[in-house]
């Protein structure tokens, strides 16, 4: 097995290390914040699609064509999912719906230099390992199918796991460096890993049964359902985290209410309008004046936004409201326990979204299995 020794071995080793190290540059001289980040590693997954494209049509000629097109759709629903887990990473406006186009074109424009570097590092790799050195002549279809998903499932595992411990612990630009270089050490060792040294790929194995491409697909939906429960669990334990964070840890002072609205927010095209409030306070914290903005969680409950009017018609200019403010960032702030008549907490139904990801996943991994162990006794009889 290819190790971080076995660097020398292949010099596009180098450009992945300084491809990778971009993200770094970004946190200290331009002030990448975590989502940044994220946002740089889901455009990385488009530039792997890309080139995972070109090896199946090298590979596989014009025959390839359907492998390739359900390979495109499946990889385009799980950068979808994978999008909606990286937005709420960072402030979104409202009524953007699930992919507000303008956050996303301003993330685009930040990390777009890095991602051009991503796809310089990938493109090296292609021609040096892949055509050069004749890689594509001992590899077929199926296996450059579910090549990108081996390695981009354990990036994503591990960046996403790095990413809500960073948010969960609140930690400053130490910790975002940190999780770059562990995406370094991933990413390269992944690289190396593709890339068996001659001896390794000599190495007499008993054959295996190979994997139809229905159950690959069982597969990959499985784990990335499994990954989505996951993810939505340690993100809901975070944030539930961060809530007792704020009542007992975040001072209290008094503001003054600037101004106190309901906002109307469409949430798709069936003309479903969901409600939040959002408020400008004015309140001093360190012996310094601040104005912030307080904004609720979107709900279509006809008992929260009753709540809300209520709270709104008694929040009007000039009356005075307890909130917590952020000791370490004062121009962060929350109304916490004071705003649980109109923000309620959404533990309960991400709790049992993820649930329902992780039934559909272990579901669909169990089919898999089962597939598997029949084509296997299928075999040896």
């Amino acid at each position: 097995m290819a190790t971080l020794t076995d660097v020398r071995r292949y010099p596009s080793s180098i450009p992945i290390i300084i491809a990778n190290s971009v993200p770094i540059i970004g946190v200290l001289a331009f002030g990448w914040d975590l989502r940044s980040i994220m946002f740089l590693y889901w455009l990385e997954t488009a530039v792997v699609v890309f080139y995972s494209a070109l090896k199946i049509i090298i590979v596989g000629g014009p025959s390839s064509v359907p492998s390739l097109s359900a390979h495109l759709a499946t990889f385009g629903v799980f950068m979808s999912f994978h999008l909606m887990m990286i937005l709420p990473l960072g402030p979104t406006p409202h009524g953007g719906g699930l992919f507000p186009q303008d956050v996303i074109w301003d993330l685009f424009k930040r990390t777009w230099g890095a991602a051009a570097s991503l796809f310089a590092s990938h493109g090296i790799s292609f021609v040096t390992d892949f055509l050069g050195n004749g890689e594509y002549k001992r590899t077929t279809v199926n296996a450059q199918v579910s090549a990108p998903w081996k390695r981009l499932l354990v990036m994503h595992v591990t960046t996403i796991a790095g990413a809500w411990s960073v948010m969960l612990f609140a930690a400053p630009v130490g910790a975002l460096i940190a999780l770059s270089i562990l995406k370094v050490v991933i990413d390269l060792h992944g690289h190396l890993r593709e890339r068996a040294a001659p001896s390794d790929a000599a190495t007499s194995r008993p054959p295996m049964a190979h994997a139809t491409t229905t159950q690959g697909l069982l597969v990959l939906f499985g784990g990335f359902f499994v990954l989505c429960s996951v993810v939505l669990a340690a993100g809901t334990g975070a944030e539930v985290y961060r809530e007792a964070r704020i009542r007992s840890q975040w001072p209290t002072v008094d503001a003054q209410v600037l101004d106190c609205r309901i906002r109307e927010n469409a949430t798709n095209r069936s003309r479903t309008i969901s409600h939040s409030v959002q408020c400008r306070v004015r309140y001093a914290a360190a012996g310094t004046e601040h104005i912030g903005t307080l904004s609720t969680h979107s709900t279509q409950s006809s008992e929260t936004m009753l709540a809300m009017r209520g709270w709104v018609s008694r929040h009007r200019g000039g009356t005075i409201q307890p909130i917590h403010y952020d000791p370490s960032a004062p121009d962060t702030i929350s109304l916490g326990e004071f705003g649980e008549t109109i923000d309620p907490e959404l533990v309960g139904q991400k709790l049992t979204a993820a649930g329902g990801f992780a039934a559909a996943g272990l579901l669909l991994l169990f089919i898999a299995r089962r597939r598997s162990r029949s084509s296997t006794l299928e075999t040896i009889s």
